[in-house]
């Protein structure tokens, strides 16, 4: 990969190999065509999150969790887009085929707040943009070599709502209309400390942070200005060697892979002071770590299905549909525990409508819930029983299918398990009750 190759030579001249853990954080080992995964808690080596080259990964650079809680991965070699379980790390497809809109060594990756998906061509100077539900090509958001953009590494969307993007060899940053794709500005402009300019972030301080491979350091800019706040993490510092891919922890620190020490650091979240090497050097044979990531926070709550034998509540799948600025992100279905709580992974930080719909019961939706990076509990839901034809109402509709299956056993001819409403198995009057009690109600719509 000509990305990675001309890090790789440089470290390898510069350096020596230096020191680099429950299941959540997630690294790229860029030579080793996998994606390791780590403790988040301690750095321990749990397995390979995804196997050296499966779907035909090949140099995986910039990943992120999509909407649909699966992960999104870029095959720099393979010139592709690879999607995987986000739970399991089982690959789902190639969600962006291989050259597809002239992609060439996507570099990184990011769904933006339109939904769709924005994607580094550091082989052909641009950013291209991708249907968030289909990978298919839009366009060129970035045209090739808009505001002499040249070798994009890294991108992201800022807190003013333009695009912000990392230039390896210019040790630039530059902005972009997050609306056009216009060239704005060169917003960094700092050849003394990034070379390469790699990883590119805003911080919750609303600052920008960027690692200078090279120059094993993160730097820090203002988020308005874009003027340099100096080195937040300085040259070397704990070790660093080949500064890449970095992210904030749940426990607010500041994690960086060190490229030519095959290694995470972890350091202060706020003053970049050094804590310790988190992943040590090799460990499960990382070599070369890219982009990290840590898996997203789950959605946790308690669905409570009314009207319905408590004993059974388990054996009643719930479907969970999510949608996110007005656009189905992610259908789910939901296992109940005997409580009837339930737990949805992997939920990138966000704001999104929440519709829960079982077999017999009404649609309820929550909306606007903000979902934050440490997740969510408590989202609890009282479902309203007598759907039986599933249409989202109870109506007269319900009554002809109760009629129909009135007196039935499981078995009979005539036996209908959404006309089963209090789950007792058999068809009676309890059950022509809960219809009578919850007459005319009307589930709500997404």
């Amino acid at each position: 990969m000509r990305l990675v190759m001309r890090l790789t030579v440089a470290v390898l001249v510069l350096a020596a190999v230096t020191p680099a853990v429950l299941a959540d954080l997630l690294v790229c080992s860029v030579n080793g065509d996998r994606i390791l995964r780590f403790s988040e808690t301690n750095g321990a080596y749990l397995g390979d999150f995804v196997p050296p080259g499966t779907g035909g990964l090949n140099e995986p650079q910039g990943m992120e969790y999509g909407p649909d809680g699966n992960l999104y991965v870029c095959s720099n070699d393979q010139n592709a887009v690879l999607r995987f379980d986000g739970v399991t790390g089982a690959l789902i497809d190639a969600f962006v085929p291989p050259g597809t809109g002239g992609l060439n060594s996507p570099a990184d990756l990011e769904f933006g707040p339109d939904g769709n998906l924005y994607v580094t061509s550091y082989g052909t100077d641009a950013v291209l943009r991708y249907d968030g539900r289909t990978g298919a090509y839009i366009d060129a958001f970035v045209p090739s070599g808009s505001g002499e953009l040249d070798m994009p590494a890294s991108l992201t969307c800022g807190p003013d709502g333009n695009l912000y993007v990392s230039t390896w060899e210019r040790a630039q940053v530059l902005r972009f209309n997050g609306q056009t794709g216009a060239f704005i500005d060169v917003f960094v402009n700092d050849p003394v400390n990034l070379y390469p300019a790699i990883g590119v972030r805003f911080g919750a301080d609303g600052h920008l942070y960027v690692s200078g491979g090279l120059f094993h350091r993160v730097m820090k800019y203002n988020g308005t200005t874009g003027a340099s706040m100096g080195a937040f993490i300085p040259q070397g510092s704990g070790g660093l060697y080949g500064a890449y891919g970095f992210e904030w922890g749940p426990d607010g620190r500041f994690y960086v892979a060190s490229y030519g020490g095959n290694s995470i650091l972890r350091y202060d979240g706020a003053t970049g002071a050094f804590i310790d090497t988190f992943v040590a050097p090799g460990a499960g044979g990382l070599t070369q770590p890219g982009m990290i990531l840590f898996t997203p926070r789950p959605v946790k709550g308690k669905v409570t299905l009314s009207e319905y034998d408590l004993a059974k509540v388990a054996q009643v799948p719930v479907t969970l549909k999510v949608y996110k600025a007005g656009q189905l992100v992610r259908t789910a279905s939901l296992a109940l525990d005997d409580d009837g709580n339930y737990t949805l992974p992997n939920v990138v930080p966000g704001t999104y409508d929440f519709a829960f719909k079982a077999s017999h019961w009404l649609q309820v939706v929550v909306r606007n819930v903000e979902v934050p990076k440490s997740g969510l509990t408590g989202l609890d839901v009282t479902l309203t029983n007598g759907d039986i034809d599933g249409d989202n109402e109870v109506t007269l509709f319900d009554f002809g299918e109760l009629v129909a299956a009135f007196g039935s056993l499981p078995g009979d001819s005539n036996w209908n398990p959404n006309a089963d409403l209090d789950g007792d198995e058999e068809v009676t009057l309890f059950d022509f009750g809960i219809l009578v009690q919850n007459f005319g109600a009307v589930g709500d719509e997404p």
